[in-house]
């Protein structure tokens, strides 16, 4: 058996505007199927992993987003390391390894997989992994390769070696190369001796904390510190000061490129990181015409394209290889081959401090969603949906008043001392600087239309006195 571990974290930056600060990659349905990303990567393990419950390594504000999908999927079971801020792949890969090597005493190999990766056939994941665990189980530390298929530039490659056993697909690992140019790209594609870095890996936790201890102790030494206090229960938090003093840095660069007893397995299969728009296209049902249509959008005369709306109707109309998309508040267009450039237009929008970088329309919470409806000079209008059994925080408001209309289900309000039944088509008034809280009790979501009236209607204006999430 080997123990997975599950990466979720990352910007995903190139696939704006569906993907945001508040939301990345993992946790959207990206590609049009019904799963998010995180969700088919544990759909994945339940064949690979033979049942092992996953420890899923993310930043502590996704704890309910990851809590909420991997209950839709694997009933809920997995386990979690919360990160107070992003380190990059090194400091969480070796505060997974220790907390696996703490918590189960186990020296099984653990298998590190990205939460944003398309795989498309399970079996041969399963075989290339049982493979890998083979690998791991000599000492190895293994990465796992992909045979190219183009001479792709968005990937780092993998220069093949000696076989260990070339019956099983296994390599020794010559270099790790950078991300090259057209032309290296192509002579790299023609000479057969290199493959695509996944980057996912699987190895033996003493084997990796052995490596981390030779290479990088300063990461091993504040990992270990930030662990001390996290307890051993299902949810497991890292010390944001300890976590802090660890330099953010990737595991190829941080251990594997250093490291001599790495290797490598060719897993034949299909494969995408899933990085920018036009690997979207590549992997997304396609038209007659080479068109992805995704969601609410209409293509005449167009050839090659990714449309995808989430909001208005969008029409493609005598396009060829291009990308177009829309959200509720935001619509790119934009060569496809100019895919990998978004993260410049994120940069710019964030030099211009825009909203749009950060949350979308629909911003999820542990107690449901609220969706800005519009924002007006002094007023904002939000729809809020409450789940069964969920309330907000008691909280008040410096900066303005409130009002809620029921237009579904039905809640409880706090408002001060008084507890007020709310029904659909009632209206409540809340003033400024009220102690206040909204609750559903009911077996349906409650859902409330709530006008903000005052000078200043931001996030930030929200003093919480109690939460049973845990929040501040």
């Amino acid at each position: 058996m080997v123990q997975p571990i599950v990466i979720a974290g990352g910007k995903g930056t190139r696939l704006w505007p569906v993907s945001r600060a508040t939301l990345p990659k993992p946790f959207v349905q990206i590609t049009g199927a019904e799963d998010t990303l995180l969700q088919a990567t544990l759909r994945r393990l339940s064949l690979a992993a033979e049942g092992a419950v996953p420890l899923v390594v993310c930043n502590a504000d996704h704890e309910f987003l990851v809590r909420d999908q991997a209950a839709k999927v694997s009933a809920g079971r997995v386990n979690l390391l919360l990160e107070p801020e992003s380190r990059n792949t090194a400091p969480a890969v070796c505060a997974a390894a220790l907390a696996i090597q703490r918590t189960s005493g186990s020296d099984e190999p653990i298998l590190v997989l990205p939460a944003d990766h398309d795989i498309a056939d399970e079996t041969a994941f399963a075989e290339a992994v049982k493979s890998g665990a083979g690998l791991a189980r000599k000492g190895f530390l293994v990465t796992f390769a992909i045979t190219p298929t183009e001479a792709a530039t968005g990937y780092g490659y993998l220069r093949i070696g000696q076989a260990i056993d070339a019956a099983q697909k296994q390599f020794k690992l010559e270099a790790f190369v950078e991300k090259p140019d057209r032309q290296r790209a192509e002579q790299f594609l023609a000479s057969g001796s290199y493959a695509w870095n996944s980057g996912m890996f699987i190895f033996q936790p003493s084997v990796l904390i052995a490596a981390f201890q030779l290479y990088q102790p300063e990461i091993l030494n504040a990992c270990r510190a930030a662990l001390a206090d996290s307890g051993l229960g299902t949810t497991m938090r890292l010390d944001p000061t300890a976590f802090a003093k660890c330099p953010s840095i990737s595991i190829d660069y941080a251990i594997m490129e250093k490291s001599p007893n790495v290797a490598t397995v060719i897993a034949d299969l299909e494969w995408s990181d899933v990085g920018d728009w036009q690997a979207i296209w590549k992997i997304a049902a396609k038209d007659k015409m080479g068109n992805a249509n995704l969601g609410n959008v209409l293509t005449l005369d167009s050839t090659d394209c990714l449309i995808r709306s989430d909001g208005p109707l969008l029409v493609g109309l005598g396009l060829k290889g291009m990308v177009a998309i829309a959200t509720k508040d935001a619509v790119v267009v934009a060569p496809k081959d100019r895919a990998q450039d978004m993260k410049h237009v994120v940069d710019q929008l964030a030099a211009q401090s825009r909203n749009e970088v950060a949350a979308p329309k629909k911003v999820l919470r542990p107690w449901g969603s609220f969706e800005q409806l519009h924002v007006g000079q002094g007023f904002q209008v939000k729809e809020i949906t409450v789940h069964p059994g969920a309330k907000l925080s008691l909280q008040r408001h410096r900066y303005r008043a409130e009002d809620w209309v029921c237009i579904a289900g039905e809640g409880i309000a706090t408002r001060g001392e008084e507890k007020i039944p709310i029904t659909v088509n009632q209206a409540i008034n809340i003033p400024r600087g009220s102690v206040h809280r909204l609750e559903n009790p009911a077996q349906q979501p409650l859902r409330i239309i709530e006008v903000q009236i005052g000078n200043y209607t931001g996030e930030d204006d929200i003093e919480r006195l109690e939460d049973i999430y845990g929040r501040v």
